[in-house]
């Protein structure tokens, strides 16, 4: 049996071969021609990707909402971060205040 992504027939197989996310792999996607910045695919950015969508009740989101997500995502990030007392200094490494 096989499976339609993008006009793509490929099979079950395949399809789970590439929908495997390594546990280590980053919240922040590849560089791809879409300009996407967040891997909606991380399982924990999952669900505020899901619930946003529900929010709109889209199935699938506009580049425009997709950006819109992404922006709200960062936002999100930003005052966890600041309600953790955690910041990053110049090098990246994190600092706790």
């Amino acid at each position: 049996m096989e499976v339609s992504i993008m006009g793509k027939k490929i099979s079950w197989e395949d399809a789970e071969r590439y929908g495997h996310l390594d546990s280590n792999e980053s919240i922040y996607a590849k560089p791809n021609k879409y300009g996407y910045i967040i891997n909606v695919n991380h399982p924990n950015v999952r669900p505020y990707y899901d619930h946003y969508k529900d929010t709109l009740g889209a199935i699938i989101l506009s580049d425009s909402q997709r950006k819109n997500f992404e922006y709200a995502f960062f936002i999100m990030l930003k005052r966890k971060e600041e309600k953790n007392n955690v910041y990053k200094n110049r090098t990246g490494r994190k600092v706790e205040l």
